[in-house]
């Protein structure tokens, strides 16, 4: 064990270069400061411990998903009860703990609709912190963030998958994770900074392996240019892997969460955050920094457990990476979440003439129109069809 695991974290690479002219970059996954986080946040007490606040300051440039809108109570919401909200007071904890860039592009930015993006933008400029990945249309949304740091430009580019969060030319919402346009735009985007990076809010839920579509658009992304591309979503962690001349962490899990939905499946409850030495298009340093997910505070994972830790990191990571255990991975998960997706299914039959609000209605158009759950959906009916998934 060397000294980084006493410090709570643990090295996965590191090129052992003396290059003075490099960035720190830590990542974050999703940040939802709902419930138990949101009480805290309002009554000013600490929502990480002081080894993960004293890491958190351990940098150049600090970024999150920030999965939740920013904005007052009282707004109509997208669907009935709602959504997920973060009180306007959790900007100044971001400021805090020393969050630099927020990326706003996820599923949940338009729970309440254009206003609650509108005043979530509007609260973390009024705060400092730039965010990224949405905008007030589509356009103003895809931009990419170049920071001017240590002599490199470093560049962020955030993508959201497409569920009802989008931007469009006429209304407020996210950038569009769509694989087979965004490849295009890399080639130029590279060609504009230093060191770029891809931060993705994509792929299946509750998943230790990513999928095959996923799989394949990252490794594409790396193989336009981009240097690293980091994913988040799943609300679990999945594996790292070196791919060509770039990193790919496919995801980061939960940085903070408290919801009961989440909270019922396994691996919700922990998480990492990801340090990255960048240089002149190359990763120089990675540094892992693991911890507990706690109702209203995150804490470091204790140093006895670091190992343990590495290892679940190393197998998930194999699991990418060998071609026969990745399908097989693949068709397990398919398997483990059928049964959700077959339960919405029916209910949403069952509800189709009753439903006065449009809610199951709404969620029947989500199953079709989001890439992702095509993808579950399909290979599922594949799998019924050669006899290896029950109907």
């Amino acid at each position: 064990m060397n000294s980084e695991n006493k410090r709570n974290s643990f090295c996965i690479y590191d090129d052992n270069s003396e290059n003075n002219n490099t960035v720190s970059i830590l990542a974050g996954g999703d940040f939802c400061p709902i419930r138990s986080f949101d009480k805290a946040i309002l009554e000013g007490k600490p929502v990480f411990d002081d080894t993960l606040c004293a890491e958190m300051k351990n940098k150049d440039v600090f970024l999150i998903n920030l999965e939740a809108p920013l904005c007052e109570t009282g707004l109509p919401g997208a669907v009935k009860g709602g959504g997920l909200r973060g009180a306007p007071e959790t900007a100044d904890t971001l400021k805090k703990l020393g969050v630099d860039v927020a990326s706003i592009a996820n599923n949940h930015v338009r729970d309440f609709l254009d206003e609650g993006v509108l005043q979530t933008m509007e609260i973390l400029k009024k705060h400092g912190i730039p965010y990224i990945g949405g905008g007030k249309n589509s356009e103003d949304a895809d931009k990419m963030l170049i920071l001017n740091i240590n002599g490199l430009k470093i560049g962020i580019w955030a993508l959201a998958e497409k569920e009802y969060n989008l931007a469009s030319e006429t209304r407020p919402g996210t950038s569009y994770f769509f694989p087979e346009v965004n490849v295009y735009k890399i080639p130029e985007l590279r060609k504009r900074v230093d060191f770029l990076m891809i931060f993705v809010h994509a792929g299946h839920e509750f998943m230790l392996t990513p999928s095959p579509r996923i799989r394949k658009a990252y490794r594409d992304f790396i193989k336009a240019g981009a240097d690293i591309v980091i994913g988040h979503h799943p609300h679990v962690i999945q594996g790292i892997e070196k791919y060509e001349n770039g990193w790919i962490a496919y995801s980061l899990g939960n940085l903070l969460f408290d919801s009961p939905y989440v909270s019922s499946y396994p691996d919700t409850d922990h998480g990492f955050m990801m340090r990255v030495k960048a240089g002149k298009h190359k990763v120089h340093k990675i540094e892992i920094i693991p911890y507990r997910i706690k109702p209203g505070l995150v804490k470091a994972l204790p140093a006895e457990e670091i190992q343990d830790y590495k290892e679940l990191l190393e197998k998930i990571g194999g699991n990418i990476t060998d071609e026969k255990i990745f399908i097989e991975e693949w068709r397990k998960n398919v398997i483990y979440r059928w049964p959700d997706y077959k339960g919405a299914f029916l209910k949403l039959v069952e509800n189709f003439t009753l439903d006065e609000k449009n809610m199951f209605l709404r969620n029947g158009k989500n199953f079709f129109q989001c890439p992702t759950h095509n993808e579950l959906l399909f290979d599922a009916l594949n799998m019924m069809e050669e006899g290896t998934l029950e109907k």
